[in-house]
């Protein structure tokens, strides 16, 4: 039997005029491409693949994303959690359902291109159809999955689709990072990629591999997503693969000595982005002490923030960093050897910071609140007595970016001791506050 929500999206997608408007349109306007070119096949091909990326890519996104958000707006949603559907049923169909029609558009291109590379002797159109479907179902999973995450928050942004522009800038960014990583590791165009000093073909090549590999992990995660938001309980074990994944991913494009300070980044990111959106309720935190008393580990894992994960990992790839720093210790760069685990300190209290707020009572826009705090501690205070001269109370505020400096005023010793007093302090004005809120509730 066909999958319920991909045939809803198909009646929704299609219908007598859109099925003939669709060729129609195309039609004329490669009819119209056809008619001034000089090179009728290279030039159909170029319209063919900027359509679809236009069709099956942009608008597409569009779509998926809005599958997600028309069912907050609609007030639907209640709905499809009370359905018999699963969430990998649910999810599929949403993800080539609600694109439907774009992939009907698309596959009209796609034939453009296949016939018309074939005339032209076209170089990697082979590679290069299966990237621009690898590309358009990862940014459609990566549009559902984002709306999935953004519409657990009351946000009048989110709910208006404006995750769709979060999503595709990053998209952008990515392919942006990507081709930069290429380039700056194979200066020569068309050259081989060497990737963990391994040879893993051309750019091309690489490029459809590389789609392919985030088009998986995009789907997974709407997936997951999908389980969280039809309320089945998953461990998280998702997103962490992920951070080892990317740390992978780009480390394969540096030298082997800086994997560790690169997954170090990438965990601490994502440390921060998830401590910045998840929700860390009183009522959750309270909820998480229960299941850690009655030693229900399965609940307790399953109701666990995921910063809590990523700074795990963001330890231990601080950790690692000073296991395999490649510089010697009478070097005096080998004070970087300890520097990320002084940020991981610093992240243990700005995690505590965030906390404090979000355990007020009534509290009203904790995050903000406390993202102002940390800019006002990690910039503003060290910037204001920098420029009184008051530089021991500067480095007291901010114990890292001293250390920079070709003369720092401190020692990385120092700045760890320094960095472990704000986090001990903040950790335990965070376990007072939790501690009274509790006993004045009951």
């Amino acid at each position: 039997m066909m999958n319920p929500e991909f045939r809803r999206n198909l009646w929704l997608s299609f219908s007598t005029h859109r099925l003939i408007a669709m060729p129609a349109l195309l039609a004329l306007i490669f009819l119209t491409a056809a008619i001034t070119a000089v090179n009728v096949p290279l030039i159909l091909y170029n319209t063919a693949s900027i359509l679809f990326i236009l069709i099956a890519w942009g608008w597409g996104a569009l779509n998926a994303g809005a599958s997600i958000v028309d069912e907050f707006r609609e007030k639907t949603w209640d709905q499809q959690r009370m359905s018999a559907l699963g969430s990998w049923t649910m999810t599929w169909g949403k993800l080539f359902g609600a694109t439907a029609f774009n992939w009907y558009g698309g596959a009209i291109c796609l034939l453009v291109m296949v016939v018309c590379g074939t005339l032209s002797n076209r170089p990697n159109w082979v590679l290069e159809i299966p990237t621009l479907i690898a590309a358009s179902i990862l940014t459609h999973a990566m549009m559902i999955a984002s709306n999935l995450y953004a519409g657990r928050f009351d946000s009048n942004f989110f709910r208006r689709g404006g995750a769709a522009l979060i999503v595709l800038l990053f998209v952008v960014v990515g392919i942006g990072l990507q081709a930069t990583a290429m380039r700056i590791s194979n200066p020569e165009p068309g050259s081989t990629v060497v990737w963990w000093g391994m040879v893993v073909g051309d750019e091309n090549i690489f490029l459809l591999e590389s789609a392919l590999l985030f088009m998986v992990c995009a789907t997974i995660a709407a997936w997951r997503l999908m389980s969280n938001a039809l309320q089945i309980r998953t461990l998280p074990w998702a997103l962490p693969l992920f951070v080892l994944i990317l740390a992978v991913y780009c480390g394969g494009f540096a030298e082997k000595k800086w994997f560790s300070l690169i997954g170090f980044a990438i965990a601490a990111g994502f440390s921060y982005i998830m401590l910045l959106t998840e929700p860390n309720t009183l009522l959750l935190w309270n909820k998480l002490r229960l299941r850690l008393q009655t030693g229900d580990w399965r609940s307790l894992l399953a109701e666990l923030p995921l910063w809590t994960v990523t700074f795990l990992l963001t330890l231990v790839f601080a950790l690692a960093v000073m296991l395999t720093w490649p510089f010697a210790a009478p070097d005096t760069r080998a004070i970087g050897a300890l520097i990320p685990l002084v940020a991981t300190v610093l992240l243990l209290r700005d995690v505590c910071i965030v906390l404090f707020f979000s355990f007020a009572p009534n509290a009203r826009r904790p995050i903000a609140v406390a993202v102002l705090y940390i800019i006002v501690l990690n910039f503003l205070l060290p910037y204001f007595f920098e420029k009184l001269g008051l530089r021991a109370a500067a480095y007291f505020c901010d114990p890292v970016s001293d250390l920079f400096d070709t003369e720092p005023y401190g020692t990385v010793t120092l700045s760890l001791l320094i960095a472990s007093i704000h986090a001990a302090f903040m950790l335990g004005i965070v376990i007072w506050r939790f501690n009274k809120i509790r006993r004045q509730t009951g």
